[in-house]
């Protein structure tokens, strides 16, 4: 069970980082080709913040999630070094 737990763990974290990046490279190329080929600075002015906060948004998900993930595989493995296997499989 703790074997699957953490591949799974681990899975989720390669996942979201995966998503993350993708989402973050498509909002940047498609902010770059509107703001480039419109050359309206009212545009850019005007979207600006949600552009910002979708970044850091995409940001908090590719670092976050793997690192939330990390430090649970850490308890995990070190709360099987603790408890003994038939009390930590039995549950």
């Amino acid at each position: 069970m703790q074997a699957t737990l953490t591949q799974w763990l681990a899975g989720i974290s390669g996942t979201a980082f995966t998503w993350a990046l993708a989402a973050l490279i498509v909002v940047n190329v498609s902010a770059f080709v509107v703001f480039s080929t419109r050359g309206d600075r009212q545009l850019v002015e005007r979207y600006t913040p949600w552009w910002l906060a979708t970044n850091f948004f995409l940001l908090a998900i590719g670092v976050g999630i793997p690192a939330i993930t990390a430090v649970t595989r850490l308890v995990i493995l070190g709360a099987s070094a603790v408890v003994p296997d038939a009390l930590f499989a039995a549950g």
